[in-house]
């Protein structure tokens, strides 16, 4: 079971990770062929909400598909 706090509207690449327990790298390869998540691109708008620039964001609605895709994913 995955247990996030209510507050949080955004999940970056490495709390992600985390998670799942998963490395960054298969991670961000599977967000790209799924076209998960989202890149920050916009330096002030990511900085402002605590987050480097050209870093995955997911959203809580990513994080619940990947909590269905990744344990078909892991054979």
């Amino acid at each position: 079971m995955l247990r996030v706090r209510a507050s949080q509207k955004l999940f970056t690449d490495v709390e992600v990770a985390g998670l799942f327990g998963v490395a960054l790298d298969e991670l961000r390869e599977l967000a790209r062929a799924r076209h998960l998540g989202i890149l920050s691109r916009a330096a002030q708008a990511a900085e402002a909400a605590g987050i480097t620039a050209g870093q995955l964001v997911f959203t809580l609605s990513d994080l619940m598909i990947l909590s269905v895709l990744w344990p078909r994913l892991q054979h």
